[in-house]
């Protein structure tokens, strides 16, 4: 509860600091900002289609909520970009400086904005300005524009002009309407045509914006995939040329195919190779022994020239036939090598006949060592020899043959490999040319999707020329002036009074020193009713102490002081001439008149009358010196009724007062230690007293508004 006294006796010490700063201060920003600029306010409403829109790569209603939200993000993040408000900014000054008016107010802008703008235009910008194409003039802006402090339109962007600067356009504000696809555009101004003109510009350009960024990254994949799909089909082309050139060259139609035909062949050729073999090695062996049987017939018989040209006839008619009949395997459809083969073979027949006669005729002459006679070998001799030159012609052709297969082998070896190798590096190609397609289509569709979804931005709710200005923020202004005043003055003085060291009152003397507050006594002056306050705190005071007089026993009571000039022989004197007043017995003994406090009984003394035997009385009111020139006995401290110590309420307490007032509370043991503020404020003795006067309405309402007593009769 006594904290709460304490701020409100605060609050109301500072009462006029409170009341009157606060009202000059809100008087000042009144008068101040009695021309406070007028806004107008102008918005729009966009769809942008984000949430219900269709997508074209997956065929469906957007619904995943990130890629929505990234999205409306992204749109909101275009709009307030700064390429996006610059191109607003450049617009707008061109439509300004063309369709402006410096005598009357326009849809564009007000004639005195637009002579202020004309006013700060340089001539060389002025020449860039094309009355009749707002397009022309931008682009004459933008070849003027540079990077430079100096530049003019450069500095339009970045300066502080409050309609194109970037810090103004960024005040555009942008926000999602709930969940929906709407979007919000809010944009004010001082001058309607000025914010008017700017939301009008900021639809056209930022969905130009939107498009650009959107499509240019998707043209750009197209593109790429395009060259890649045309680089890698010429590859693809070039490689199936190749491949197909290779097999020309080659001769090769059915590689797998054909080498299961060569190896097909050459297993039919090995065994038909086995069989003759067999039968060329029969019909030698058995000729050698026949010609074993015929001795000199035998040599007879060689030596006929006749017979030898026609053996020699039939040799070569048996390798034609052979030949023939081993084509004849491979191509039995050919009906004129068929033709052939009977031919040949009625020209062997023949051949063989006559050979047989003319054998016949010669071996009949002759007989065998034995006396056999030798026609009957030289058949025999013959029809072997027949065998022989049959089957050596067919061994000689199969072995050609199998010399013409194994080259075959030898020219579809590396061929198989080469041919892999090409057919995989075909295939890789075409995966490749077949995945950038699939790349393209989905680019191509993307395009589309995105071709729509911008189609879908559009306006719902244009903006309107504004006629009424937005309500004035001047009260707002006024009203914080007025808060913000109050709060600083407040926090500044609570600040000072906990940093602040000095007594004043009660709390903060009992909060400081540790010590218990028993009263205070006013500051004494010469004024109308300061005798009457004075007379009301001596009673106060003096019935105050009464409650320590011992009736049967010398009542001391010690006035102490830590340093000098804080009243407590005045106070003493009020007292005793109180009590006086009522019948008591009571002595003052001060210390520069009735004793020394530096002598040395004072030093040694053990009670009061050690230093001063002389003096008789029922009450003793003992002043001591201050505690900062000359410490007192602590047996005349224990020997008192009551201690008072004296303080200034105006006073600092500094550390040396902590050190001293600490060293009396120890040196007086049992005995009761008050301190009593001197010179304390009407309001503290009021704390104490009551009611000081005058005693006026206001007065008294004042006095229960500082106790918090509104509820009282009085």
């Amino acid at each position: 509860m006594d904290f709460i006294q304490y701020i409100f006796r605060f609050l109301f010490r500072i009462r006029w600091w409170l009341i009157i700063a606060p009202i000059v201060i809100t008087l000042l920003v009144i008068v101040s900002t009695r021309n406070m600029l007028r806004t107008y306010h102008v918005d729009m409403t966009i769809y942008t289609g984000v949430v219900s829109g269709f997508a074209m790569e997956t065929g469906e209603t957007m619904q995943n909520s990130t890629v929505v939200n990234n999205t409306i993000d992204n749109i909101i993040n275009i709009i307030k970009s700064k390429e996006t408000l610059n191109e607003v900014s450049l617009h707008l000054y061109a439509r300004h400086m063309i369709y402006g008016d410096p005598e009357k107010d326009n849809a564009y802008i007000n004639a005195e904005n637009y002579k202020s703008v004309l006013r700060i235009t340089p001539k060389e910008v002025l020449a860039l300005i094309d009355k009749s194409s707002e397009e022309k003039t931008v682009q004459n802006l933008r070849s003027y524009e540079k990077q430079s402090p100096t530049n003019f339109v450069y500095g339009l962007f970045n300066w502080n002009h409050p309609y194109y600067c970037f810090g103004s356009l960024s005040n555009i504000k942008v926000q999602r309407l709930g969940s929906s696809d709407m979007l919000q555009i809010d944009y004010s101004a001082n001058d309607p045509g000025v914010a008017y003109q700017t939301l009008l510009l900021l639809n056209d350009i930022y969905i130009q914006q939107y498009q650009n960024l959107q499509f240019g990254s998707t043209n750009n994949a197209i593109k790429y995939f395009e060259r890649e799909l045309d680089r890698v089909g010429k590859e693809l082309k070039s490689g199936e040329d190749s491949l197909t050139l290779y097999n020309v060259e080659n001769r090769i139609i059915n590689y797998d195919e054909q080498t299961k035909e060569v190896a097909a062949l050459d297993k039919e050729i090995e065994l038909r190779y086995q069989d003759v073999l067999q039968k060329y090695r029969s019909a030698e062996a058995s000729i050698k022994h026949i010609e074993t049987q015929l001795g000199e017939n035998a040599s007879f018989l060689k030596s006929n020239s006749l017979l030898l040209s026609k053996l020699s006839e039939i040799s070569n008619l048996n390798k034609i036939v052979s030949e023939l009949e081993t084509f004849n395997q491979e191509n039995s459809s050919s009906t004129t090598r068929n033709q052939q083969l009977e031919q040949y073979k009625e020209q062997l027949s023949n051949a063989e006949k006559e050979f047989t006669s003319i054998s016949t005729d010669a071996g009949n002459k002759k007989f065998t060592k034995s006396g056999y006679p030798t026609s009957n070998f030289v058949s025999q001799w013959i029809e072997e020899l027949l065998i022989f030159e049959k089957s050596k012609a067919e061994k000689n052709v199969i072995e050609q043959y199998k010399q013409d297969i194994n080259q075959k082998y030898s020219h579809f070896s590396p061929i198989g490999s080469t041919i892999k190798r090409q057919e995989r590096n075909i295939d890789f190609i075409e995966r490749s040319y077949l995945s950038i397609l699939s790349s393209l289509n989905a680019a191509r569709l993307r395009l589309k999707s995105l071709e729509m979804n911008s189609a879908s931005l559009k306006l719902i709710n244009p903006p309107t020329f504004p006629l009424n200005t937005e309500p004035s923020k001047r009260k707002a202004y006024v009203l914080a002036a007025f808060i913000g005043s109050f709060t600083f003055i407040l926090g500044f003085f609570l600040i000072m009074d906990l940093l602040d060291f000095t007594l004043r009152d009660r709390v903060r003397t009992e909060r400081i020193t540790g010590g218990r507050v028993l009263g205070a006594f006013p500051l004494v002056g010469k004024g109308k009713y300061d005798k009457a306050r004075e007379e009301k705190s001596t009673q106060f005071m003096s019935n105050a102490l009464s409650q320590y007089i011992q009736p049967y026993t010398p009542t001391i009571i010690n006035l102490i002081s830590i340093g000098q000039k804080t009243g407590k022989t005045y106070l003493g004197r009020q007292v005793v001439d109180y009590w006086e007043e009522h019948g008591l017995n009571v002595q003052m003994l001060e210390w520069d008149s009735d004793y020394s406090a530096f002598s040395k009984e004072f030093f040694l003394a053990r009670r009061l009358f050690d230093f001063t035997p002389n003096v008789k009385a029922n009450i003793y009111v003992v002043e001591y010196a201050a505690l900062s020139l000359n410490s007192i006995p602590p047996l005349l401290l224990q020997e008192a009724t009551v201690n008072l110590l004296v303080i200034n309420a105006d006073s600092i307490w500094k550390e040396s007062d902590k050190l001293l007032f600490q060293k009396l509370q120890e040196q007086k043991n049992k005995t009761s230690l008050f301190i009593y503020l001197n010179k304390a404020s009407k309001e503290v003795v009021e704390s104490f007293t009551g009611t000081l006067p005058p005693f006026v309405k206001s007065r008294t309402w004042a006095y229960l508004l500082y106790r918090i007593g509104l509820y009282s009769p009085q």
